[in-house]
């Protein structure tokens, strides 16, 4: 009895010990194709957010958010506008409006412009994301599952728009409309001093 006792013991110490190696094994394999997908889903979020990447806005005539525009105001005046995206700095955006300016006058033939009126205005937006509360079961008369409100988050967007109302003209003279101008320039000299900060959508890489 006490041999077959000890067999018995021996036999049932020796499956336990087989099926613990079984499980080390599987645990072992899972482990390594979690860490795997865990490598894989960490390397593609970090690809994605380098492609992401917001970027300033360049220097094109405006198709959607941002970029510049004119419009004709009549008696030889001309309202130019560059509205930047949230990652254009206030600088970029005045001096794009400013080169913007001067290209209009030389396309019109004419060698300076007058500044009649210029504003540079900023934009916040707040945004607020709420997520999905958590919640835990109340037990009473009746059961229900009680929420409670998630966390939040806000985050805030600001962007800046320059507006020049201008008077292309020509000659030694001033603007017909000079009561109201009170700065002239240069047109060619505007774009040699802004043209190599000038980012074109044909600048970017491929």
């Amino acid at each position: 009895m006490i041999t077959e006792s000890a067999s018995t013991q021996t036999g049932n110490a020796s499956g336990p010990a087989v099926a613990i190696g079984r499980s080390a094994s599987y645990f072992q394999i899972m482990s390594q194709i979690v860490t795997g997908r865990f490598a894989f889903v960490l390397v593609t979020t970090l690809l994605l957010a380098a492609c992401s990447t917001a970027q300033p806005s360049l220097y094109a005539p405006m198709a959607s958010r941002d970029g510049y525009a004119e419009e004709s105001l009549g008696k030889g005046l001309y309202r130019v506008t560059f509205q930047g995206n949230g990652v254009t700095s206030k600088e970029r955006v005045q001096n794009y409006c400013l080169y913007r300016a001067a290209e209009l006058t030389l396309s019109q033939g004419d060698e300076r412009f007058a500044v009649h009126d210029k504003e540079t205005k900023q934009f916040t937006q707040v945004t607020r994301d709420y997520y999905d509360g958590w919640g835990y079961p109340y037990y009473g008369r009746r059961s229900f599952y009680r929420p409670y409100p998630g966390p939040a988050s806000s985050s805030e967007r600001t962007t800046f728009r320059a507006e020049l109302t201008i008077e292309p003209f020509s000659g030694p003279g001033t603007p017909g409309n000079s009561e109201t101008a009170f700065q002239v320039y240069e047109a060619q000299a505007v774009v040699d001093q802004f043209a190599p900060q000038i980012v074109r959508p044909q600048d970017q890489p491929q």
